[in-house]
């Protein structure tokens, strides 16, 4: 039952806007009642999972769709002073984790891929009057091209980040400030134009309004920069600012609700403008027991885009459901619609609406076994093309959208302790 509610109970949980992208299904192992003991506090927790399944669109083509099926494997380790039960130590408490993703296409070879993912946590005086936090993660991940003859797409990601949080009074005045550091860089020469890195500074200011109400302000200053000359990205620096109310309005309901002025301030090609600055955010959540919730949201936001024109305007709804029956069936579905207005220079107006969505299912056999199920949908059309020189002609003209639908189903097999 630990096991099942994991991912249901958290004070905290995944953000409703990652899990709106799949982020909700993974079972974290702190708080199992399993694991070896390294020493007084340390616990090592370890894992693996298979899934296989069938892939509707390897190549995210619109006419000619190529299918295979898939196969996934992932061991992951996990090292942690957190208690049994999943709480944390008041002093000093960290979090290391590490997995490998094998990916087996039976009908491509050519995309077989091999993704690590490394990661921690520590964080210092942890649920004092004043904490540091340190994390740092590092991943990569191999995508298959939009074409069977095109480059693999591979990306190392790394992100670093330290926050201070200092909460004085018994915490009705909270203040945050946060460092960060992101490097996204593509392997190969095909799509190294892209790779680029960015700086964000955040500082969070929230008063307690009600007993667990938050009145906040927030704002964000980056700066994004490319590693090489001739890349098709410019130099921007995003602001962004946030005026909100977020936190428990009920016992079952919370909500944030934000709203701000943002702006990209490219070096060239253009920065949002009109409409863009707004920056908008509103979500809410419902707990109808401590199995069940749902989640439902809006964002409306600027995105970098480093292959086209520069950034585009978002406006995102995405909405998601957990519920667990009988102790030890867990039920995930979640959804996200995004309409992205492509602006800066290249862009011609391009717009594109894109879907994702999916439902996963989870049963826990015994106390360390798992038996589930899954299936995505990924969907994307392009509804205004840009318009630029087609090669091999001369002559301006539409240029080719990005139209594809993909569906993944997968089973898989796991065992943790």
């Amino acid at each position: 039952m630990a096991w099942a509610q994991v991912a249901l109970t958290s004070s905290t949980g995944p953000a409703l806007e990652s899990m709106s992208a799949g982020a909700g299904r993974s079972l974290a192992t702190r708080g199992l009642a399993s694991g070896l003991k390294l020493g007084d506090e340390a616990i090592l927790h370890a894992g693996v999972f298979a899934d296989v399944g069938y892939d509707s669109n390897v190549f995210y083509g619109s006419s000619s769709q190529e299918t295979s099926a898939v196969l996934h494997v992932m061991p992951r380790l996990e090292i942690t002073n957190a208690e049994r039960d999943g709480s944390v130590p008041s002093g000093t408490y960290y979090d290391l984790v590490g997995s490998v993703d094998f990916v087996k296409y039976f009908d491509f070879s050519g995309q077989d891929a091999i993704n690590p993912s490394l990661g921690g946590t520590a964080e210092f005086s942890s649920g004092q009057a004043l904490s540091l936090t340190l994390s740092e993660t590092f991943s990569r991940y191999q995508q298959a091209p939009y074409a069977p003859d095109a480059p693999v797409i591979i990306r190392d990601d790394n992100m670093a980040s330290a926050s201070l949080r200092f909460a004085p009074g018994g915490g009705r005045l909270n203040v945050m400030l946060r460092y960060t550091n992101i490097i996204d860089s593509y392997e190969g020469t095909t799509y190294k134009n892209g790779s680029n890195m960015g700086n964000e500074g955040v500082l969070d200011i929230g008063w307690r309004w009600l007993p667990r109400t938050t009145i906040y302000a927030q704002v964000a200053q980056g700066a994004i920069t490319y590693f090489n000359s001739g890349s098709t990205g410019s130099a921007s620096y995003p602001l962004r600012t946030l005026l909100g109310l977020r936190g428990l309005l009920t016992e079952k309901l919370s909500v944030n609700i934000a709203a701000g002025y943002q702006n990209a301030f490219y070096s060239s090609g253009g920065s949002p403008n009109g409409f863009g600055n707004l920056g908008a955010l509103a979500e809410v959540n419902y707990s109808m027991s401590t199995l069940t919730r749902a989640g439902l949201g809006y964002h409306h936001d600027f995105v970098n885009s480093p292959f086209l024109g520069g950034y585009y305007n978002m406006d995102a709804i995405y909405g998601s459901f957990q519920q667990m029956v009988a102790s030890r069936v867990v039920t995930y579905l979640y959804g996200r619609f995004e309409n992205r207005r492509f602006g800066g220079a290249g862009a011609g107006g391009r717009v594109d609406n894109n879907v994702m969505g999916g439902v996963a299912l989870d049963y826990i056999v015994g106390k360390f076994l798992l038996a589930g199920a899954s299936y995505s949908l990924n969907l994307n059309r392009t509804i205004t093309h840009a318009v630029g020189v087609i090669p091999p002609s001369t002559t301006p003209g539409p240029l080719p959208g990005l139209d594809y639908t993909k569906h993944v189903l997968l089973f898989r097999l796991g065992v943790m302790y």
